[in-house]
């Protein structure tokens, strides 16, 4: 025997009727509709999610020239949400951009993008080898020789299998 599901039978008529009790504001006379006063207090939670501590100018390619630029938003040291720089002098009808580039960070370094932006940039890492001795980015994750210093990972980095984020220590 299969049972057909009823809709609009008379449980879910009092169901809606008894909701009136339970939520705040004023409901509409066929059930609707709910108007709210008091102000733009359901709008502080949408006015929270696009607030933002410092924009840092970044790139998403590991080998990119820096072409395609974002601008990443930082919330109390978490990347909250990115855009693409458009601050850029007119080049014509082509593009600027890469697709490849184009793939925001949190679906290519899920659980090890960087938590604090600007900082992998101001950290420099020597070569032990004499090919140049010139710092380098410690974005740069293997020298032709080695780095003086060993490596370390972030527990998301380590589990991952995109561990491609290597912060340098020393």
């Amino acid at each position: 025997m299969t049972v057909t599901p009823q809709v609009g039978g008379p449980l879910e008529e009092l169901l809606e009727r008894c909701g009136r009790f339970f939520t705040p504001g004023e409901i509409s006379k066929d059930l609707r509709t709910v108007t709210r006063r008091g102000g733009r207090d359901a709008d502080v939670f949408y006015r929270d999610r696009w607030s933002h501590d410092k924009v840092v100018r970044s790139t998403h390619g590991v080998n990119c020239t820096g072409s395609c630029s974002w601008k990443i938003y930082v919330k109390d040291g978490i990347i909250t949400w990115e855009t693409q720089q458009t601050d850029y002098p007119s080049v014509g009808p082509t593009g600027r951009s890469t697709s490849r580039a184009a793939v925001p960070a949190a679906h290519r370094f899920p659980g090890t993008a960087i938590h604090r932006p600007g900082s992998a940039t101001r950290t420099r890492a020597r070569c032990s080898c004499r090919c140049s001795g010139k710092p380098r980015p410690a974005s740069a994750t293997r020298c032709w020789h080695g780095p003086t210093s060993r490596p370390t990972r972030s527990a998301a980095a380590a589990t991952s299998k995109l561990a491609a984020r290597v912060a340098w220590s020393g």
